[in-house]
C-alpha cells in the first residue's frame, strides 16, 4: 500500500481550516473524521502486523470491507440497561462531530463498531476481555467501498492548531510503521485436541426442554453447545479470514480483538440493517444440511419447505420480528411465501423484512427492541433467557449477540453473532445452537450442531464440506 503523505496532509489541513473558521460552531473539543481516496490495499493481510485491539468487517457479496484499529474513544457498558446507556452515550457525542464524507461522496462509513453479549452480567473467565455492551471509535480505518479504497483518520481537535498538527504527525508516523508489513505467512496451527460435553449430556438437556414446551411452559428455547480446541500454535487470524471470505461470500465475515481475544465468524443471518431510516431484517430459522448431489440437495430442501416442524419455528420468528416493529416503525413488508438460505455447509428457511423506521425513534432503539431474537433465543424470550442460562454451563459472551457498526447518520449494520468462535491464545472456543421446538429430536439437533460448526472446524482440518 501507497499512501501520498503530502497530499494526505494538505488536504486534511486545508479542511481542518474550515472547521476553524466556522463562525457557527466554536465549541471544542470536535470528534473529526476525515477520509481520503487510497490505492488497492489488502486488507486482512494488515492484521498480521497489530498489536492493538481492532475491528474487521467484510460482506465479501456486497463487496464492502473495513478494518477499525486502536481505539480512539471507548464505549463500555454492564447490566440490564446496557443498551440504553450505549445510546446515551453516543447522542452526546455525535452533537460535536465533524466530517468530510460528503466532499468525496462517501456514505453508510463506519464509524463506531463492536458488539452486545447474549446476555449482560455473566462473568465468566473465558470473556472477561469484552464487556456486556463494546464499542468504540478506532482511529484509523482502512476502508473498502463500491471497489474503492480510502483510508479513514478519526481524532478529537481542539481550537489550537499546533496541538492538532502534533496529533497528526503521531497518526502518521503509526500509519507508516502499520503499513510496513510482510506477506510471508508461516503454516496455519492445527487442532491437538477437541473438548466437548459428552452427547449424553446434550441430550438430557434437550428433553428436560422439551418436557417444558410439552406441558406449555416454553414454545421454542435455542441451546448451545460450547466446543473447545486446543492447537499446536496460535492460529493465524488473517489466514482465517482469507478462508471464510472465500467459502462464505454471502455471509458476514467478522474478527473482533479485545485484549488477548478475538471473536470471529461468518454469520449467515442479518440481524438488522439501517440506512435513511428504512430497516433490513433477516428471519432465519429451520435448517438441514446439503446434498452430495444436486438432486439430494433438492430434495433436503423440499423437506425443509414441507416441514411443519421447520415452517413453524419460522413462523414464530417472523411474528416475533413483526409484532416488535409494529411499536418503532410503519410500513412493514414481507413475503408471506417463505424462501431457501443456501450456504455451502447448510440450508435455511429465510424470509426477509423490511420496515420504515418511524420518527423520534433511534438505532439503539432499534437493537433494544430485536435482541435477542426467538432465531437464538427462543419464545417467550425472557423465559427461554432464563432457561438457557440456567441450563447451559457455558458463557455465550458474544456468540449469539450482535455484532456490527454504526455512525451519526443513523446508518449501520449488524449480523447476529452465530457460526463464530472466541480464540485465545492456542486455543478456540466454538459454538453452535440449535432451536428446541415441539417435534424436536436430540440425536438431529446434535447432527445439526455439527454442521454449525463447520465453519469455523474447517478452517483446520481438510474436512469436506458438500454442496452440489
Amino acid at each position: 500500500m501507497i499512501i501520498n503523505t503530502p497530499l494526505l496532509k494538505e488536504t486534511f489541513f486545508d479542511y481542518i481550516e474550515t472547521i476553524l473558521s466556522d463562525q457557527k460552531n466554536k465549541k471544542y473539543p470536535k470528534l473529526c473524521s476525515f477520509a481520503f481516496p487510497l490505492n488497492n490495499i489488502n486488507i486482512p493481510l494488515i492484521i498480521n502486523n497489530l498489536k492493538e485491539n481492532y475491528f474487521y468487517w467484510n460482506t465479501p457479496i456486497e463487496n464492502e470491507e473495513f478494518l477499525g484499529i486502536n481505539p480512539l474513544y471507548k464505549i463500555n457498558e454492564f447490566g440490564e440497561h446496557r443498551i440504553d446507556n450505549t445510546g446515551i452515550k453516543i447522542s452526546d457525542l455525535q452533537n460535536n462531530f465533524v466530517s468530510n464524507w460528503s466532499k468525496i461522496n462517501l456514505t453508510n462509513v463506519p464509524l463506531v463498531m463492536g458488539g452486545i453479549k447474549f446476555s449482560p452480567n455473566q462473568q465468566s473467565e473465558t470473556w472477561k476481555d469484552f464487556s456486556d455492551s463494546d464499542w468504540f471509535i478506532p482511529e484509523i480505518i482502512f476502508l473498502k467501498k463500491n471497489k474503492k479504497y480510502y483510508i479513514v483518520l478519526n481524532l478529537f481537535i481542539g481550537s489550537n492548531i499546533e496541538q492538532i498538527k502534533d496529533k497528526f504527525e503521531n497518526v502518521i508516523e503509526y500509519l507508516q510503521k502499520l503499513t510496513e508489513f510482510q506477506d510471508d505467512i508461516n503454516e496455519q496451527a492445527v487442532i491437538k485436541n477437541i473438548y466437548s460435553e459428552p452427547v449424553e449430556k446434550w441430550y438430557s438437556i434437550i428433553n428436560s426442554v422439551l418436557s417444558k414446551i410439552s406441558n406449555g411452559e416454553l414454545k421454542k428455547t435455542v441451546l448451545s453447545r460450547e466446543v473447545k480446541l486446543e492447537l499446536d500454535k496460535k492460529p493465524i487470524v488473517s489466514e482465517m479470514l482469507k478462508k471464510l471470505n472465500l467459502n462464505y461470500p454471502d455471509c458476514y465475515i467478522f474478527a473482533f480483538r479485545k485484549g488477548a481475544s478475538v471473536f470471529i465468524g461468518a454469520s449467515p443471518e442479518k440481524l438488522v440493517k439501517i440506512s435513511r431510516k428504512v430497516l433490513e431484517i433477516d428471519a432465519l430459522a429451520g435448517s438441514v444440511a446439503r446434498g452430495k448431489t444436486e438432486a439430494e440437495d433438492k430434495e433436503l430442501e423440499e423437506f425443509l419447505l414441507n416441514s411443519e416442524k421447520n415452517l413453524n419455528e419460522q413462523k414464530a420468528v417472523v411474528t416475533f420480528i413483526k409484532d416488535l416493529l409494529m411499536n418503532i416503525s410503519a410500513e412493514i413488508d414481507y413475503d408471506e411465501k417463505v424462501l431457501i438460505r443456501k450456504l455451502p455447509n447448510i440450508q435455511h428457511l429465510w424470509t426477509p423484512i423490511t420496515a420504515n423506521l418511524q420518527n423520534g425513534y433511534m438505532l439503539f432503539d432499534v437493537l433494544k427492541a430485536l435482541h435477542p431474537t426467538p432465531a437464538i433465543c427462543g419464545t417467550p424470550w425472557d423465559l427461554a433467557r432464563d432457561t438457557i442460562l440456567k441450563l447451559e454451563e457455558h458463557d455465550r459472551g458474544l456468540y449469539s449477540g450482535n455484532i456490527g457498526w454504526f455512525n451519526f447518520d443513523g446508518d449501520g449494520e449488524f449480523a447476529v453473532g452465530i457460526r463464530s468462535a472466541l480464540i485465545k491464545q492456542n486455543e478456540i472456543y466454538a459454538y453452535a445452537g440449535c432451536g428446541i421446538v415441539k417435534g424436536s429430536e436430540p440425536q438431529s439437533e446434535f447432527e445439526e450442531s455439527e454442521i454449525k460448526l463447520k465453519p469455523i472446524l474447517s478452517l483446520f482440518v481438510d474436512e469436506k464440506v458438500y454442496q452440489p
